[in-house]
């Protein structure tokens, strides 16, 4: 049996039993070189050292759950590139709803019969108010955060046709409720970024 996939396996084993020596072992052993990869996606250090830090914490928290079918080596670098990729979604995301909201403050300050930007988010924030608490919080995740429903649904211990349940509830819920004050291209926006 090839030496390295003892080595390998040892150390699977020790992190999911909860070793904390192993884990400390591979946390260091894996962090700096982690950090230098998610760097060439994220372009910035200290998110990298974040979103490697995460990885690690989201480790120990499942690792009694953990199911690695590859090299503890190409699973980090996986997890660490998938992690910036979505990292660089959701800031993409967050942007573009920026930018939206300063072209409708514009154009709300353009056209007069529109109601003033805080009026505005006082509707939403209304409507927002009117979902059910999970379904808020599902909705919210995956609009405003851009989480996927697969994360959501592992974060939340559901089932992922139940996060898109909760997002499709709250889409016909916002749609209702906005109608009335806002402009269709705007409940566009918020309800299928």
């Amino acid at each position: 049996m090839d030496q390295s996939f003892v080595h390998e396996q040892i150390l699977l084993d020790g992190l999911r039993e909860g070793n904390i020596k192993i884990f400390d072992y591979l946390f260091h052993y894996y962090y700096s070189g982690l950090v230098i990869f998610s760097c060439k996606y994220v372009k910035d250090k200290d998110v990298a050292e974040d979103l490697v830090q995460d990885l690690f914490f989201h480790l120990w928290l499942n690792h009694k759950k953990l199911d690695i079918k590859q090299s503890l080596k190409s699973y980090f670098y996986s997890a660490v590139k998938n992690r910036s990729l979505d990292y660089l979604k959701r800031k993409r995301v967050g942007e573009k709803i920026e930018n939206e909201m300063k072209y409708l403050r514009s154009d709300l300050l353009d056209e007069q019969t529109l109601f003033v930007q805080s009026e505005l988010e006082e509707y939403i924030r209304k409507a927002l108010d009117k979902l059910p608490q999970k379904c808020k919080k599902v909705f919210l995740m995956n609009r405003f955060e851009g989480i996927k429903p697969a994360e959501i649904a592992k974060m939340e211990n559901i089932s992922v046709r139940t996060v898109e349940g909760h997002i499709g509830k709250a889409i016909k819920i916002l749609r209702t409720e906005l109608k009335p004050y806002l402009p269709t291209f705007l409940i566009m926006i918020i309800t299928r970024l």
